[in-house]
């Protein structure tokens, strides 16, 4: 594996994808019309500094599991080193925090909002990487945390007030679905996770129930996700929570239940990877556009 491409590979292009395209999710379905400047500084911070330098720094934290799990990643099969991925990733946080924190200040404001956000990212990231596998399902939490706050970060970074609530509905059923989807993933891992002497929640009560345990997770996001709808939450007039953002995230909850059915039922890395890790994030890429939709043509579907 050459540097470029295991730099290609460890940068994680998914979730970089997915980390940009929430944050955009959430800016522009609080404003359509956003300062341009603005809103790209503040997908840079997010997405490419500070949600990727956390990926980084989670592997070079993860070395002991991913050499039993996953020999071939960058750092275990040495195409990077240890030491590099560690610094990398804690400057690209930091960075991307200092950033947060001036995304606007070519108008001459400072956006606190954000630059607290993206802070609150990197610590929950970098205190996750150090201890979060040895705390059971409160590791999940979280990262359930990093992934939910990815759309209000969005909000805040172009309505430093109104974007917080606003975007809470959306942020609090995410982070519900995310916590169930977590402890999923850990119970691909457990293999590597016992033997590296991780206590994430399946490895305490077992990859199978977790499992059952997780589904109530995203039985929890089924409930949660209809509510700004029922009770039109439009805090602002670019926000709708409309029909076209009941279908996207009616469908994403199939997906979800249906990747969980799939890979409960074989227990196969390969059930995982494709369903879990693949089906997921496909689903989370289309409901991303179905609420970019959303904003752009509210009340379409």
């Amino acid at each position: 594996m050459g540097k470029l491409h295991a730099w290609f590979r460890i940068i994680r292009p998914p979730i970089l994808l997915i980390s940009a395209l929430g944050a955009a999710v959430g800016a522009l379905n609080v404003n359509l019309d956003p300062d341009p400047l603005t809103f790209w500084l503040a997908l840079i911070a997010w997405a490419p500094l500070v949600y990727t330098g956390i990926m980084i720094h989670n592997d070079y934290t993860d070395l002991a599991s991913d050499k039993i799990n996953r020999p071939h990643k960058p750092i275990p099969s040495g195409a990077i080193s240890a030491k590099s991925a560690k610094w990398s990733g804690l400057g690209m946080m930091a960075s991307g925090t200092v950033l947060a924190f001036f995304i606007d200040i070519h108008n001459g404001n400072i956006n606190l909002s954000a630059g607290f956000v993206a802070l609150s990212l990197t610590i929950v990231g970098i205190v996750y990487n150090h201890w979060g596998k040895g705390w059971g399902i409160w590791g999940n939490v979280f990262v359930a945390y990093g992934v939910a706050i990815i759309p209000f970060y969005g909000a805040v970074a172009m309505e430093p007030v109104d974007g917080i609530i606003a975007m809470a509905p959306l942020t609090i059923s995410i982070f519900v679905m995310e916590i169930g989807r977590e402890i999923i993933v850990c119970a691909e891992d457990v293999e590597g996770d016992i033997r590296a002497g991780f206590k994430t929640f399946p490895v305490r009560i077992g990859a199978k129930k977790s499992m059952v345990v997780a589904v109530f997770f995203y039985i929890g996001y089924a409930i949660l996700y209809p509510a700004p709808y029922l009770f039109r939450w439009d805090i602002l007039p670019s926000l709708y929570y409309d029909p076209v953002y009941l279908f996207g995230a009616t469908v994403f909850a199939i997906v979800l239940f249906a990747t969980w059915a799939i890979t409960y039922k074989e227990m196969t890395e390969k059930a995982f990877w494709n369903y879990i890790r693949t089906g997921t994030r496909v689903g989370v890429i289309f409901f991303q556009f179905i609420l970019l939709i959303s904003a752009y043509y509210p009340g379409t579907i």
